[in-house]
């Protein structure tokens, strides 16, 4: 098991991670970068950023490419076009895994957009099959108050994974599991991954607090109630939740995910403690992997 941070490609964050002990990367990808599927001379420019990754002694982990809203009618054609493009970047790069939102019609419940689910990512799932990729669903809601009211990702809810893992039978699809969702729901990471750790397939190493007494007064419809933040300051008990990874046989990477702390992120105009952060998660789910 390996612990790195979500990232762009850029020689900075390959020279923070190597100096400062990350041994994996999920990369952000998509049309803007010039390795990306389409853009000229994309095939040679994408192995050269794996060699760069390689030569730092990091693994690239995953590629993140699709958190969008694919279920989106006006713009289903142009997602199916990225996550194709995704799946033949990790192809060519070598790399067994990529992420993003399942999608989620609007107006409709989550569990109401299976049929629409089956549709998509049953010839998604044929695709990266054919080219040895497997697909990773996060489970973040993308609703207001970090719930599912008015999100745009379907898989947000343990009882719409199963029946959309029973609507598309393939080992092709799996999740992108992040505790910080759960925590939002009052869901037991753990417990959780008891029932679904065969499906995970990539982590998100991002926590989420409930400030009590906030809760206690306004309820859970109030900004401010539940926080995300970095691993280490919220409530999920990493080292059981990473024992029962193992318990299941994942060896993959724990890939930080910044960028939400209320307090070590880069604020604007103002202190500047995002890679703080991710030092503070590295040191403490390094108390866990070796």
């Amino acid at each position: 098991m390996k612990i790195g941070f979500l990232q762009s490609y850029s020689l900075e964050n390959i020279s923070f991670a190597k100096e400062n002990g990350f041994k994996s990367a999920e990369l952000r990808v998509g049309p803007q970068d010039d390795f990306f599927p389409g853009n000229d001379g994309w095939e040679e420019k994408a192995l050269k950023v794996k060699e760069e990754y390689e030569s730092a002694g990091i693994e690239i982990s995953c590629l993140a490419g699709f958190y969008v809203n694919h279920m989106d009618p006006e713009r289903e054609e142009e997602y199916k076009d990225l996550v194709r493009k995704t799946v033949t970047l990790a192809e060519r790069m070598g790399i067994g895994t990529v992420a993003g939102f399942a999608g989620r019609v609007p107006g409709l419940e989550p569990v109401e957009c299976l049929p629409k689910f089956k549709e998509i990512w049953g010839e998604h799932a044929k695709f990266a099959e054919d080219r040895g990729v497997r697909i990773a669903f996060e489970n973040c809601p993308m609703g207001k108050f970090h719930l599912p009211p008015g999100g745009i990702n379907m898989m947000c809810l343990p009882e719409v994974w199963e029946a959309a893992f029973n609507e598309v039978p393939s080992d092709a699809l799996g999740l992108e599991w992040d505790p910080s969702h759960l925590i939002c729901m009052f869901i037991d990471p753990v417990a959780n991954l008891r029932e679904f750790r065969r499906k995970v397939y990539h982590v998100h190493a991002k926590d989420a607090h409930v400030h009590r007494d906030l809760l206690a007064k306004y309820g859970i419809y109030h900004e401010g109630v539940i926080e995300h933040c970095f691993p280490g300051l919220g409530d999920t008990d990493w080292g059981l939740v990473i024992k029962e990874l193992r318990r299941g046989g994942y060896d993959g990477a724990l890939d930080i995910e910044g960028w939400h702390d209320a307090v070590f992120r880069d604020h604007p105009g103002g202190p500047r403690w995002e890679r703080d952060g991710l030092l503070l998660a590295l040191r403490h789910l390094s108390r866990w992997v070796v």
